[in-house]
């Protein structure tokens, strides 16, 4: 299952700046590019993971 850790080793950032993009925390102040590789981090683990959980379904 991805983390927030796994998320913030791929996006190159703290497991604090994760967790405050992922909430919509507006009072965090960070660039559109940073909120973009979160952001894509984040869909990219959750990609892999549901794949993963689909595939063993069968």
């Amino acid at each position: 299952m991805a983390t927030i850790r796994d998320i913030a080793e791929m996006a190159e950032v703290s497991t604090a700046t994760v967790s405050r993009i992922l909430n919509n925390d507006e009072t965090l102040i960070t660039t559109p590019e940073t909120k973009k590789n979160v952001l894509a981090a984040a869909k990219k683990l959750y990609t892999a993971v549901v794949f993963i959980l689909k595939r063993s379904r069968r």
